[in-house]
């Protein structure tokens, strides 16, 4: 790899300082690796607390993420690095429409706890002397599975925003299971039903009940007070159990309709709590330390609310006019390579915080 000079704009002057960089990778993450290891030496660019990065080769200003290829560089010519003021809020490149993976991931960790809630309800093969008809049958099956798909819903949720896991578990099961046990509780009210259609009906009532409560309840963990969040969580949970309610109902393979029924309770009611978070967020960040495209177990994802803030590492991501601010901790934090001791707007595109690769990316509808 060819070993360039950079300039550096420091309070002390412009220093030089050789680092090699890979001419086949984006100029964005190399450069952030350079500012860390000038961090690390006590080298800090001059410039203001709400000041950007910007880097130049022969009197043209780089394009970070694009390749030194692409600009037809060459070690002949110095690198310079140096602060300047941020324009204007105005957006510079199109706004992120694209699906958090967040969503997917969602779908994958309540269909997990559905297909764990279907193995042990599946192994139910003497349970006449408790459960004596089919609506204390759906009772049970509803708090199982409710049960399960919130802590499992809310387990992953905290693997990806870096939280305790066994605290997301613990309170998802909790959370889906009051909203089961709502569901559940009101089904003993149900008068007697005699008619083949009356009980088609109330079962899909209840099931729909039942995973519009779940939802709601779990779309509260963690997040800004937001009613059309919640009511969102809500109309989405209720489709989910309605769904699963009629697969229920289906004539033919009870246990064929039963796993199918599970699996889409599961994901929709996991989708309905995690997702519109992520889908109205302002921003997402999204970790970019891996080397490997991220998996369900391996994504670690933030949604920046409109309103209110979210914690990242031991600082807090705000959306204020337009743009992403950044609230350092107490100690301070190091941005992109510069020491910063007061809130600064963050730009799109590859974020260095305390030394962590992230990527940040404004939503469409923000």
């Amino acid at each position: 790899m060819p070993s360039y000079v950079f300039e550096v704009a420091t309070e002390r002057g412009t220093e030089r300082y050789p680092f090699t960089l890979d001419d086949d990778r984006a100029l964005g993450p190399q450069i952030t690796q350079v500012l860390e290891e000038l961090r690390q030496r006590g080298v800090i660019l001059k410039g203001g607390g709400d000041d950007e990065l910007a880097a130049f080769w022969g009197g043209g200003e780089l394009d970070l993420t694009r390749r030194a290829a692409e600009q037809a560089m060459s070690p002949a010519r110095p690198i310079e690095l140096r602060m300047r003021q941020r324009s204007a809020p105005a957006r510079t490149q199109p706004a992120d429409a694209t699906l958090p993976k967040g969503v997917l991931a969602s779908a994958a960790w309540g269909y997990a706890g559905a297909f764990a809630a279907w193995v042990i309800i599946s192994r139910w093969t003497d349970t006449g002397a408790v459960i004596t008809d089919y609506v204390r049958l759906d009772q049970a099956t509803m708090l199982t599975l409710g049960a399960l798909v919130g802590a499992s819903a809310l387990a992953g949720m905290a693997l990806r925003q870096r939280r305790s896991v066994p605290l997301g578990f613990l309170i998802g099961l909790c959370l889906a299971s009051a909203g089961a046990g709502i569901a559940a509780s009101l089904a003993l009210l149900l008068p007697a039903v005699v008619s083949p259609r009356g009980f088609i009906v109330a079962r899909v009532l209840g099931w729909a009940l039942c995973g519009g409560l779940a939802a709601a309840l779990l779309s509260l963990y963690g997040a800004v007070m937001d009613l059309r969040g919640s009511a969102e969580s809500l109309a989405l949970g209720l489709v989910a159990g309605a769904v699963a309610g009629v697969v229920f109902t289906l004539p033919g393979p009870s246990d064929l309709w039963q796993a199918v029924a599970f699996m889409a309770f599961g994901s929709g009611v996991a989708v309905a709590a995690c997702a519109p978070a992520l889908w109205h967020a302002a921003a997402i960040v999204e970790w970019a330390g891996g080397r490997r495209r991220a998996g369900v177990l391996s994504l670690r994802e933030w949604p920046v609310p409109d309103r209110g803030a979210v914690a990242l590492a031991a600082s807090r991501l705000a959306w204020h006019d337009g743009r992403v601010a950044l609230h350092p901790a107490p100690s301070g934090a190091s941005v992109d390579g510069l020491a910063v001791t007061q809130p600064v707007y963050l730009s799109e595109g590859p974020l260095s915080l305390d030394g962590v690769s992230y990527r940040l990316r404004v939503r469409a509808d923000a």
